[in-house]
């Protein structure tokens, strides 16, 4: 199973659109992890035939969409959420306890703009970084998820001017 991950498209929904229209018949779900969520919805209606799972971030004022939402794929808990509760910005530590009460086998986040890809702890933690509005010189990023075998495996990938292609690990 292969998750596409997108975060942090702040009304600027171009990128986002492209990836899935390159990707759509790669991916079996999309995550969206917030700000905005109305961008979430509209992917949703032009890629019906995905399952999406969003929620909102700091910029989301929405009543009807979740701060965080668990989900299950091939056997593996999921929890997502924006970031910012959590104070990703700081440190990890809040985000990754917070994932192993919820018995979740993935922290799956967006806000700082930036990606991470993190597999070492007890809790997979994953940041896409930013599809529209990437920070400290980056690219706009979006991830993929692998499920194989019960492991979980994330990529980084970077959308530069049109041209998909995985990052570099340390980059």
């Amino acid at each position: 199973m292969k998750i596409l991950v997108l975060s942090d498209s702040h009304g600027r929904i171009e990128n986002a659109r492209v990836v899935l229209q390159r990707l759509e018949q790669q991916v079996d779900m999309v995550f969206h992890l917030g700000d905005h969520d109305e961008d979430a919805k509209i992917l949703q209606s032009i890629f019906s035939g995905l399952p999406f799972h969003y929620v909102k971030g700091n910029n989301d004022y929405g009543w009807d969409t979740p701060s965080h939402k668990l989900v299950t794929a091939q056997g593996k808990r999921f929890l997502l959420t924006h970031g910012h509760k959590e104070r990703v910005n700081f440190n990890l530590n809040t985000i990754s306890y917070w994932g192993e009460e919820k018995g979740a086998d993935a922290v799956i986040f967006g806000h700082t703009h930036r990606p991470l890809n993190d597999g070492d702890g007890r809790v997979y933690l994953f940041n896409p970084g930013s599809i529209s509005l990437p920070r400290d010189g980056y690219t706009p990023t979006f991830g993929i998820i692998t499920i194989e075998n019960e492991r979980i495996e994330g990529v980084i990938m970077d959308f530069d001017q049109g041209t998909i292609r995985q990052r570099k690990p340390g980059m």
